[in-house]
């Protein structure tokens, strides 16, 4: 019998991965006390011996190394200076843009294969509920009325929920103009801050706290939409802001000095000129509406005189754009200034409102005259209606 041989090569191809010492710290993040998953937000781990910017990161479960829900792993060999035994290293969650952080905790390299670390809870960030702003007039909500020559009190106020039970520091509002913006340098026409809100801890429930924010806007504020923002941070500095809007409502106002004295005059006389200051109380542009009387409105006086006969209302006149000083004919008289009226007249004044927070610079002149008819004497005296107004000249 005869055999054939016939040989076989086996080729057998050894496949061996390359592999590097690694040394991994593991830990799990709980889920946030007000639901939100600890899942997909990132760990770091650094050595603080060599400052946070030589660190590792890694993504929380199954889109991280350990793809295990809540579960991070951390290969502190990939340090630019590699972990060695001994090393206490620091780990936390960091903010991925929604505000969730955890504090810090600390694990130790050991000679195990790998180490784990205390747990991590991410943080909830302060949750700001119920935000109103409004003054002390209860209707209409949402308006603001300013207060002529004064300061109105406005109230910012929210509910704030901090589930940690974490201290709350650094609380602070803006009530802001539309034309201003969060942040923006002080004015009274446009913005204020309150640094020292008030923290009402016995309110609602083991979780929330009320603040209450007061600002006290002056009556030059700018009417339009205002803007109240309140912003709080935990113990973690973890910020939570809220906001609510309102309308301030414009203030139509004058003041006026108490008395137009024209001193003593015979009959036939025109007066000296007298300057009499209108101010802007209010928060927008104003023209003047001027009316006289002597002793009841619409009597056609300008001045009741306790002896002879009274002066009309026709000798009492004004300008309100410029001054005439020194001594005028009557006719003079009649051809630079405007004659007082029993009726309300609305003259062009253009006033705007206050600007400067260091003096008020919404003050304009007037200046007025009057003529003694024949016949006129004794004591005089008179009203005369200054009146604000945003109509147009009549």
């Amino acid at each position: 019998m005869r055999f054939n041989f016939f040989p076989i090569l086996v080729i057998i191809l050894l496949v061996i991965p390359l592999v590097s010492a690694a040394h991994y710290i593991v830990g799990i993040v709980n889920d946030a006390l007000d639901g939100t998953l600890a899942e997909d937000h990132e760990v770091v781990l650094w050595n603080p011996n060599n400052g946070i910017n030589d660190n590792v990161t890694d993504t929380i479960g199954v889109n991280g190394n350990s793809k295990t829900n809540n579960i991070y792993m951390i290969d502190c060999e990939l340090l630019n200076e590699s972990c060695v035994i001994g090393d206490n290293l620091s780990i936390r969650v960091i903010n991925n843009g929604d505000g969730y952080i955890t504090g810090v905790v600390n694990a130790t390299v050991t000679s195990a294969g790998y180490d784990i670390a205390p747990n991590l809870t991410l943080n909830s960030p302060p949750n700001l509920t119920s935000v109103s702003v409004d003054d002390s007039i209860v209707v209409p909500e949402n308006e603001i009325d300013l207060i002529a020559a004064s300061n109105r009190t406005v109230t910012c106020e929210a509910i704030v929920e901090e589930f940690d039970g974490d201290n709350l520091q650094n609380i602070n509002s803006e009530f802001f103009h539309s034309s201003s913006f969060y942040g923006d340098s002080d004015d009274n026409n446009t913005h204020y801050t309150n640094d020292s809100c008030y923290l009402n801890s016995s309110y609602g429930d083991a979780n929330e706290n009320q603040i209450i924010c007061q600002f006290y806007v002056w009556y030059y504020a700018s009417s339009g939409q205002w803007n109240c923002t309140i912003r709080v941070e935990d113990n973690l500095s973890t910020s939570g802001i809220g906001s609510d809007t309102t309308n301030v409502n414009s203030l139509l106002s004058i003041g006026v000095g108490s008395t137009i004295d024209f001193g003593s005059l015979d009959s036939g006389e025109v007066s000296e000129e007298n300057v009499t200051n209108v101010t802007n109380f209010g928060n927008i542009m104003v023209n003047l509406s001027l009316k006289g009387y002597g002793v009841s409105e619409g009597d056609g006086y300008a001045m009741s005189c306790d002896s002879g006969s009274n002066i009309s209302v026709y000798y009492e006149k004004y300008n309100l754009t410029s001054s005439n000083p020194g001594v005028l004919t009557f006719s003079d008289f009649e051809v630079n200034y405007t004659n007082l009226t029993s009726n309300a007249a609305v003259k062009k004044f253009n006033l705007d409102y206050r600007k400067n927070e260091g003096y008020n610079e919404a003050t304009k002149e007037t200046y007025w005259r009057i003529y003694v008819p024949a016949g006129v004497g004794g004591t005089c005296n008179g009203s005369v209606v200054f009146g604000a107004s945003t109509s147009i000249e009549s």
